[in-house]
């Protein structure tokens, strides 16, 4: 009976921690490239961030902040596997990646990111080299000689850093 008791106690038990995974802790200078694509427009701009980042040693799972300027900060987050490879579900505000970065909402006032349409963010971690990013559309309004509503928008983000 004892033996039954721990063979079902080993089928249930698991790592709480999972695999390990590249340490991710530090603070990171970042440069981040957006872009707005529409029939209109084509417009870059580029601008720095300081992240700090901290895995929470649950399963891959890191927990932060980014700076831009002294105006906007906010929570970055997300999952880091065992290859290096990365998901940020938290840039700005939740619950959508780059749609609460207040930063970015004020370069584009003309466009609605409370209706911006992405996920997640793919990335990579590389020694003190992290790689982040993300792509969705957003609803713009433009005003020429009759106004243009709801003009869909792609934008896309490219963040790179070093710590």
């Amino acid at each position: 009976m004892v033996l039954v008791a721990a063979a079902v106690a080993a089928c249930v038990s698991y790592d709480p921690d999972g695999p390990p995974v590249p340490s991710i802790d530090g603070t990171y200078t970042a440069t981040i490239v957006t872009t707005l694509e529409n029939p209109i427009e084509i417009r870059s701009d580029t601008f720095t961030a300081a992240i700090t980042i901290r895995g929470t040693g649950y399963r891959g799972h890191f927990v932060g902040t980014y700076h831009i300027a002294r105006s906007d900060s906010g929570p970055f987050a997300g999952v880091l596997s065992t290859d290096g490879g990365l998901i940020v579900t938290d840039f700005g505000t939740p619950p959508k990646p780059i749609a609460g970065v207040a930063f970015i909402r004020n370069l584009y006032p003309w466009c609605d990111f409370p209706r911006l349409g992405t996920g997640p963010m793919p990335g990579a971690l590389s020694g003190d080299s992290l790689r982040v990013d993300g792509r969705g559309s957003v609803p713009c309004f433009y005003v020429l000689a009759a106004p243009v509503g709801n003009l869909k928008t792609e934008i896309t983000v490219r963040l790179r850093a070093a710590r």
